[in-house]
């Protein structure tokens, strides 16, 4: 099984991928592990006048090598990426594919919690969000919505998400 779960940043995927995980047997692969952030030809974006590493885009994804983890893992997988449903190699190995919806407002917030102040101060994190985050949700998260098997609101607490997805998959 290679449950693949997709949505924007902040929407409550890595939660739920570390919440189910254990329960079902699963390795829990972090698309997050997989940024090229050391590669200089990976894209970039200006934020605040500087430019920086752009996880926003799906090229910054170390596609190729995501692959290898999930192809040489034995049993269960569960990969969490915002870009999960976006390359058609990872949609092929996916037994099941799940977008966590979430509204702008609320990933926006959680962006703020989970960032300040480890990854700098509030306006930064904001503009770092109206600048990538936001524009590439648009452009290249939210039409994969319409690859999943199930859609998950994500503005739901974590522990419903994760019945409610060992339910769909007849787990418990």
């Amino acid at each position: 099984m290679v449950l693949v779960v997709a949505g924007g940043s902040c929407s409550g995927k890595s939660t739920l991928a570390a919440a189910v995980a254990p329960r079902l047997g699963a390795r829990h692969i972090k698309g997050d592990a997989y940024f090229r952030t050391d590669d200089p030809a990976a894209p970039r974006i200006l934020i605040a006048g500087e430019m920086a590493f752009d996880c926003n885009h799906p090229e910054t994804l170390d596609l190729a090598r995501m692959l290898d983890d999930i192809q040489s893992t034995p049993g269960p997988v569960i990969v969490d990426s915002h870009f999960g449903l976006y390359h058609p190699e990872l949609r092929a190995l996916a037994t099941h594919r799940v977008f966590v919806a979430c509204e702008a407002d609320i990933r926006a917030m959680r962006r703020l919690v989970r960032g300040y102040p480890h990854r700098g101060e509030p306006q930064a994190l904001m503009e770092e969000y109206m600048a990538g985050a936001r524009p590439a949700f648009d452009r290249y998260i939210a039409p994969t919505q319409a690859y999943a098997d199930l859609v998950l609101d994500g503005a739901r607490p974590p522990e419903a998400l994760a019945e409610e997805l060992l339910g769909w998959l007849q787990v418990g």
